[in-house]
């Protein structure tokens, strides 16, 4: 879906955005609702969840701006709420409350505060944003909060230049539904026109028109969408053009875009390594997990695919799909092109044995190390042995003497160990 719009003349008391089945990070449970009625974006002067911890809204008052957190007894909006230090512009990053309330800013009768950004409660980060000052709805008129039925509201006034608009596409699939509390300055109406919407548009990566932005992006507005090729495009990728990729939609829920395939030790170079036959060499997944066809890398282009900057997965499996690997988590920003062999910030979630069995293989020198795979200059062109050139195992992408890389020849499971796998794939999500 497109982005969100709120305006026109009102009140709004509060202001839920309530969509499934896109998922959010934070359970509005104080609204009564359950992990199974998620929420795609929400919005509130009050506290929706117990495990937000963010702001509320960041006013502006002057020239200057202020995130200001719910009052620690009530959740609200409210003069006793903490706020941050002064924050120089409008789009800076969220700032933490200080130990000074709300009430150290206003005199009475004097100060009028606005609203810049009305915070996303559902963990989404869809917040909403008004840059203009004049166009900002009112929080704070003349020292006194503004208030629908004694709760703190928004006071949209003005022209229909008197809006919000989420920063972000909010993007959804299947039955969904938008609820507002509001009321309007002009009659007796319990509800107004507080949210319209542009075009509702979810992309299914079948044709290049339809391009998604990732495998998991697909899975997520697509949930039956199964393995296969599909088209995405980035503005940071292949010119801004659409491009086909091939996605996993089964392992662990799917949503995996394949961004290396390695079956033959040659042609391999530093360079190429991060991007070979970028276009889409393969028509069927028969050629994808064949010993035969060409290697494949996107590896170049997985930071622009992967669903978040921390928090993202990557999934390595070798010999057969689901084998002799895993699914991690990377717990900090890291890139698929970095040079570092520190990137150890990784949790295992899944071990893989053999077609799919549970793995037994544990971190070792001569096998898999607890790294991130990075992109050198050596033996080990993508590996997450620390040593590149030494004891080079674990390694994804080689240009010597292995078939087609060295894999695991220690910390070996039940499964057995599996020197020389004769195909890898790197996947991400």
């Amino acid at each position: 879906m497109k982005k969100w719009l709120a305006q026109i003349i009102l009140i709004a008391l509060f202001f839920l955005l309530y969509l499934t089945p896109a998922v959010g990070q934070n359970t509005l449970d104080k609204l009564g609702l359950t992990s199974a009625t998620p929420a795609a974006s929400s919005y509130s002067l009050r506290k929706m969840s117990t495990t937000y911890t963010g702001p509320l809204a960041r006013i502006t008052i002057g020239t200057s701006y202020y995130d200001v957190y719910p009052d620690a007894t009530s959740g609200l909006f409210a003069m006793t709420s903490k706020i941050s230090a002064v924050i120089a512009t409008y789009n800076a990053a969220i700032a933490v409350a200080s130990a000074n309330a709300l009430s150290t800013l206003i005199t009475a009768g004097t100060t009028t505060a606005t609203v810049a950004i009305w915070y996303d409660q559902s963990g989404n980060a869809n917040n909403v944003i008004q840059a203009t000052t004049a166009n900002q709805p009112r929080i704070i008129n003349l020292g006194t909060i503004e208030t629908l039925n004694g709760m703190p509201s928004l006071r949209f006034v003005g022209t229909s230049a008197n809006f919000m608009e989420s920063v972000n596409n909010v993007n959804i699939a299947g039955a969904s539904s938008v609820n507002a509390v509001s009321s309007s300055i002009s009659s007796s109406a319990n509800t107004a026109n507080i949210v319209t919407t542009k075009a509702v548009t979810a992309f299914d990566g079948l044709t290049p028109a339809n391009a998604s932005t990732s495998a998991y992006q697909i899975k997520q507005d697509f949930p039956s969408a199964t393995d296969g090729f599909y088209w995405i495009k980035n503005a940071n990728i292949n010119g801004g053009v659409a491009f086909k990729i091939y996605a996993d939609m089964t392992t662990d829920g799917g949503g995996w875009t394949l961004i290396m395939k390695n079956s033959n030790i040659s042609g391999w170079t530093y360079t190429n390594a991060i991007a070979l036959n970028t276009s889409m060499p393969y028509t069927s997944s028969a050629d994808v997990i064949s010993l035969s066809t060409v290697n494949y890398s996107i590896v170049g282009w997985a930071d622009y695919i992967k669903k978040s900057a921390s928090g993202f997965q990557y999934m390595m499996d070798a010999n057969s799909r689901k084998s002799y690997g895993g699914i991690w988590t990377a717990n900090a920003n890291y890139s698929f092109t970095s040079s570092s062999n520190t990137n150890s910030n990784v949790t295992i979630n899944t071990k893989f044995g053999v077609n799919g069995s549970v793995g037994t293989w544990t971190y070792a020198g001569s096998g898999i190390e607890q790294l991130m795979p990075y992109y050198s200059n050596c033996s080990g062109i993508l590996t997450t042995s620390t040593s590149c050139n030494g004891d080079w195992w674990g390694t994804l992408i080689a240009t010597i003497n292995w078939s087609p890389a060295p894999w695991i020849n220690s910390g070996c499971g039940t499964e057995g160990c599996m020197p020389n796998p004769g195909i890898i794939w790197y996947w991400v999500r």
